[in-house]
């Protein structure tokens, strides 16, 4: 994708320079006055939410995304409960655990029962 130009209607950086005291020729950044170099913030600039063009029915917010890792999560002590008590027959489940899951030793019957606990209820 081709960047901004300000003789394709671009709005022009309005910062002048403090050495030369001549305007800047960047363009400026989107939704700001000044140019990347002039401290244009992209954090500032970009729309959040619902707000954000890229927004597409609440797929990937961040309250999904959430709910999602969650998710995730009490699948993985499920899997690992049925792994401890031999209900599966084969290879373990693919890729890597979710950030939050603890290595319980599931032979201690106090961390059996966290398991089963994190596992039923929503962590």
């Amino acid at each position: 994708m081709p960047l901004p130009s300000v003789l394709n209607g671009a709005l022009q950086c309005q910062v002048n320079c403090k050495r030369t005291g001549i305007r800047c020729n960047n363009p400026a950044a989107y939704g700001c006055k000044a140019c990347r170099l002039h401290g244009a913030h992209k954090s500032r600039n970009v729309l959040q939410g619902a707000n954000h063009p890229q927004y597409k029915h609440g797929v990937e917010s961040k309250a999904s995304r959430k709910a999602y890792q969650e998710t995730l999560l009490r699948l993985a002590y499920l899997v690992t409960i049925g792994e401890h008590i031999k209900m599966f027959v084969g290879p373990k489940s693919r890729g890597r655990k979710p950030a939050n899951f603890l290595p319980l030793n599931l032979n201690n019957p106090e961390e059996l029962a966290l398991a089963i606990k994190l596992s039923i209820q929503k962590c």
